[in-house]
């Protein structure tokens, strides 16, 4: 699935996740400047890291490019990756998140925030 976001509306968005199944989701970056739509541009990033939390501030689950479970990529393409094993892990239920980008300009820039729903899959 994937998930277009304008940077310049506000940076956050809410996703929605399936708890015991592999997450592999492409979202795409970008902004407008005038009537012109650009490709937010990741190159100066050397890096990100995304916390999920629970309502009391406790992470429940980490993704950083450190362990590849976050892609920065070309095009305003950054992708997040977690196996259904690691989905598996969080109970369903409504979390937050932040994600941040890291490199030599910035140490830690805010990027996006938002809601994160693990929903539970019934097989049948």
């Amino acid at each position: 699935m994937e998930k277009q976001v304008d940077l310049a509306l506000s940076s956050e968005y809410d996703l929605i996740v399936d708890k015991d199944r592999t997450l592999n989701r492409n979202i795409y970056c970008w902004y407008l400047s005038g009537c012109t739509e650009y490709e937010f541009n990741f190159s100066p990033y050397s890096g990100a890291t995304m916390t999920v939390k629970n309502s009391s501030g406790t992470i429940v689950q980490s993704f950083s490019t450190t362990d590849g479970s976050i892609v920065l990529q070309a095009g305003g393409l950054l992708k997040l990756y977690k196996t259904a094993e690691e989905m598996d892990k969080v109970r369903s239920g409504e979390y937050r998140y932040d994600l941040f980008l890291t490199g030599s300009q910035y140490p830690k820039r805010a990027f996006l925030r938002g809601k994160i729903n693990y929903l539970q899959n019934i097989a049948t």
